[in-house]
């Protein structure tokens, strides 16, 4: 069962921070045995030592790590480093039993150049981090901005702090606090960026291959099959249409688009399994050709 849980305001700065209970607890590694009863060689269970569950068959390479040990890190860092945390919200995400965690944190202060006179067009800076005990997320640390008026989150990799550590080492993510306030400086800088984007125009031909190439794009399996998937660019097409009415044909309207499509997924599976894939493409994106030819980034 999927439980999201938001942490208002509190006194206590240090409970406010806290990781869930539903996602505090340790985990360990035990044999499994065939049908006659033989170790299994090469592979471990993972099991939550509070109630004996087992969440995953996993290589007996992997090294547990409870996803408290990380957090207790990560807070540790952020509320010894410059960032402003007088107002921030929390949010814990616990999937499969625990097998899969996510932990938001949205400084509602840190906040991108205003677009318009409408204080929610802007964005705010948030970390995430994401791990597992299936094999789902190595331990991630991805520092991005939401767009409070549709809440659309991106990560940009030319200004983004991407920190990932794999379950078959022994070691953490290892930061300090200069890294949090560089992630801080490198999202104001990409939202001055942004704001340029809104003078960048385009067409809406251009549009439709630049989605073609990269967000829709999918592998041809015959030469009947066109290589792009007309169910997405139809969905891709109707939200250009409301961010371009909104914003004009232009390179913001296009970034907005993306985003939108990537953080409001409509699926009968895991959402955040699809908002990965989907975030993996609009970095597609804003590498492609056609998006440095209207950046001037080449």
């Amino acid at each position: 069962m999927l439980m999201a849980v938001a942490h208002k305001q509190e006194s206590d700065m240090f409970s406010k921070f806290a990781i869930h209970p539903d996602a505090d607890f340790d985990v360990g590694l035990r044999n499994i045995y065939n049908v006659n009863h033989d170790t299994i060689s090469g592979k471990k269970e993972i099991y939550r030592k509070d109630t004996n569950d087992g969440l995953a068959v996993v290589s007996s390479t992997y090294k547990p790590r409870s996803y408290k040990k990380a957090i207790d890190h990560f807070n540790n860092l952020i509320l010894n480093s410059n960032i402003d945390t007088s107002d921030v919200e929390i949010r814990d995400t616990v999937d499969n039993n625990g097998a899969v965690y996510l932990r938001n944190w949205r400084f509602n202060r840190i906040k991108g150049v205003k677009m318009f006179d409408d204080p929610k067009e802007r964005s705010v800076f948030e970390f995430q981090f994401r791990s597992s005990h299936n094999q789902r997320f190595a331990e991630d640390l991805i520092a991005w901005s939401r767009y409070l008026w549709c809440d659309n989150g991106c990560a940009n990799n030319d200004w983004s702090l991407h920190v990932r550590i794999k379950h078959n080492t022994s070691k953490s993510i290892e930061m300090d606090y200069q890294a949090i306030d560089d992630a801080v400086r490198n999202f104001l800088q990409g939202e001055e960026e942004k704001k340029q984007w809104l003078e960048k125009s385009i067409n809406l031909w251009t549009v439709k291959q630049l989605f073609q190439q990269t967000l829709a794009f999918t592998p041809k399996d015959s030469e009947t099959k066109s290589w792009y998937s007309d169910i997405q660019m139809d969905t891709l097409s109707k939200l250009y249409k409301k961010y371009s009415d909104r914003y004009g044909e232009n390179i913001f309207a296009v970034f907005q688009t993306a985003t939108d499509w990537s953080t409001h997924v409509q699926t009968k599976g895991k959402i955040y399994n699809v908002q990965e894939r989907r975030g993996s493409r609009i970095q597609d994106m804003i590498t492609n050709e056609i998006w440095l030819d209207h950046t001037n980034y080449k």
